[in-house]
């Protein structure tokens, strides 16, 4: 369990349950399974993210923007679909990323932007002056999913069907190749994996568990079925439950 000593929370029992389904046949890490990292970090968010408004009045062209998820909070409960993103357009968001990669010439409407007043003070910050140009933001992909960072009772898994990008508030999911996006949603979804987390993870104080790439890498997702006992699953439960404890969670 990686040398912590927080699974030493848990019973001797418990441990030797979790020890146990880790090495089923059909249980795999995270990190065989797809590739977490973080997302994009732009350097000044207020002004790489336009609102709608802000798009028209400067006329920048659909093709340099891109529908970002900056926060958590703007997840939905459920997959990120076509639905979700037409809402925060039409609530005039701050959700579209200028994402000048791969620009030859600048046309006169973008321009226009990186020299306003907003946009000179942009340049200026740490991220921005010490990249070249200053306004390709780097690191731009498109996930199969995101993972929240920081979690109140579990780290979310949100799959993206709408083809947006995402900040580094958020871990940025892709799959590897032959794994189906079904068999991690439901492995993750499972009582293993959710105490998975909890051990990976590391707490922060007010109960906040934060999981970095590496240590979601090592959470172990069923990738078929593993046919738990009653005793078993119940000793997920409450092995899961005596660590949020422990974090002071709820």
């Amino acid at each position: 369990m990686g040398g912590r000593l927080r699974p030493f929370l848990l019973t001797v029992e418990e441990r030797e349950i979790y020890r146990d389904l880790k090495n089923r046949p059909t249980v795999r890490a995270f990190g065989d399974l797809a590739n977490a990292s973080i997302g994009y970090v732009s350097g000044a968010n207020d002004f790489f993210h336009l609102r709608p408004s802000q798009a028209n009045s400067f006329r920048i062209p659909d093709r340099w923007l891109r529908v970002a998820v900056r926060k958590a909070s703007q997840l939905p409960g459920g997959p990120v679909k076509r639905s979700d993103v037409e809402r925060w357009l039409t609530n005039d968001d701050p959700v579209l990323l200028l994402d000048l990669n791969g620009i030859d010439r600048l046309p006169a409407e973008i321009r226009r932007y990186l020299d306003t007043e907003e946009g000179e003070k942009a340049r200026a910050t740490y991220k921005c002056r010490n990249r070249k140009p200053w306004y390709a933001v780097p690191d731009v992909k498109v996930p199969t999913a995101f993972m929240t960072v920081m979690n109140g009772r579990r780290p979310s898994l949100i799959f993206n069907e709408a083809d947006c990008v995402c900040t580094n508030s958020l871990h940025a999911v892709t799959l590897r190749s032959g794994v189906s996006a079904p068999v991690l949603r439901s492995g993750w979804e499972s009582a293993l994996a959710e105490l998975g987390t909890e051990i990976e993870g590391h707490p922060l104080g007010g109960g906040m568990l934060k999981l970095e790439p590496r240590e979601a890498q090592k959470i172990p997702i069923p990738t078929g079925p593993i046919s738990l006992t009653s005793a078993e699953h119940s000793a997920l439960l409450q092995a899961t439950q005596t660590m949020r404890t422990w974090r002071h969670y709820g």
